[in-house]
């Protein structure tokens, strides 16, 4: 299997997408030089040099009803698909305002080693999680880059 569809794969299983074509209560913008994913079940995907940037919206469960309840439930979900998972200490961060948090971990999928950053905000029940995936060994060349994409999220 591919790499590229090794991360989506693995993206994809993590997350589960509402896409809520044409009638968005969100703003997000790629840097320049990201090519948009028109196939993606996310309601944003752009990809650069091996690297994912992915926008999923979902809602909160009983058990994750406030933000940093819901990280440490996803973090569960995430050491349930890769292998050797390590998570960084989740940071509290703000996006326009916003109260939000960030989490890195890496981790092996089929045999390739992988690194994710990944912010959350959460509005009432609705959690909108903005991932980038990708080599592990090449992955930090992007952060201002991923960066700027969740920084420039807004809601409406």
């Amino acid at each position: 299997m591919k790499p590229r569809n090794v991360i989506l794969l693995a993206l994809a299983f993590c997350f589960s997408a509402l896409a809520l074509a044409g009638d968005a209560d969100y703003t997000v913008k790629a840097p320049d030089g990201w090519k948009k994913r028109t196939t993606s079940s996310a309601p944003e995907h752009y990809m650069k040099k091996g690297v994912s940037l992915m926008l999923t919206i979902d809602y909160a469960t009983a058990e994750a009803k406030t933000l940093d309840a819901y990280v440490e439930f996803v973090k569960k979900q995430y050491s349930g698909v890769l292998k050797n998972v390590k998570f960084d200490p989740v940071k509290k961060m703000t996006i326009n305002g916003v109260d939000a948090r960030e989490l890195t971990y890496s981790g092996e999928t089929g045999g390739l080693k992988m690194k994710y950053d990944v912010a959350f905000v959460m509005k009432g029940t609705k959690v909108y999680t903005m991932t980038a995936g990708g080599m592990a060994d090449t992955f930090d060349s992007m952060k201002a880059e991923y960066l700027a994409f969740f920084n420039s999220f807004k809601l409406k």
